[in-house]
């Protein structure tokens, strides 16, 4: 379980192979905190670490999460958003975040202000039910509050310090991102069908 405050590291290579895909990760700032099998999230998607090199980390990608990810368009350099686990005595300083990316979802409309951007996001509208004023969602790993709802579109505001610490400020219109819809929601909604049946 994660929480969506995130740093960033940058993509070594990306292998593609028959039955999943190995991605390199430059991680110098938690290389030495992870262990062979431990969960890393890149861009929010929950990977193992497979292999530790030279402040490299790698991962296996299965072909579900390449299916429903961003990670088939990486590429060396990419710049990514990267979290270890939350700690059982650590701080919740975003929200309850699995690592369990939804689907991809486009950058529909940016609005660049001085002290912070807006940043509107489209996403296949049979997810609008799992989005609320002031709720939580996950972009691409970040925490993230949201602004304004509109049927299939989210508001959000991306203040500077985010901006600086992920990889949010090199998104365009048309941007894909990684979204993870908030698990509060999704419970809630599975405990009312049952409620109802």
């Amino acid at each position: 379980m994660f929480t969506g405050i995130v740093g960033s590291s940058k993509i070594v290579s990306v292998i593609a192979q028959e039955n999943g895909w190995t991605l390199i990760v430059n991680a110098p700032n938690i290389f030495d905190k992870v262990t062979i099998g431990d969960s890393v999230a890149i861009d929010g998607a929950c990977l193992s670490v497979i292999k530790k090199e030279d402040e490299n980390l790698s991962f296996f990608v299965s072909l579900e999460s390449i299916d429903k990810t961003i990670i088939k368009f990486y590429k060396p350099e990419t710049l990514v958003n990267i979290e270890l686990p939350m700690q059982p005595n650590g701080y919740l300083g975003g929200h309850y975040v699995l690592g369990h990316v939804d689907t991809t979802a486009t950058v529909d409309n940016i609005i660049k202000g001085e002290e912070a951007w807006f940043l509107s996001i489209k996403y296949p509208i049979e997810f609008s039910k799992y989005t609320v004023y002031k709720g939580s969602i996950t972009i691409s790993g970040v925490s993230l509050t949201i602004n304004k709802c509109d049927d299939n579109i989210v508001e959000l505001c991306i203040i500077p310090i985010t901006l600086s610490k992920t990889n949010l400020g090199l998104l365009n219109v048309g941007s894909l991102v990684n979204i993870e819809f908030d698990i509060l929601a999704k419970y809630t909604e599975k405990l009312l069908i049952k409620r109802e049946s």
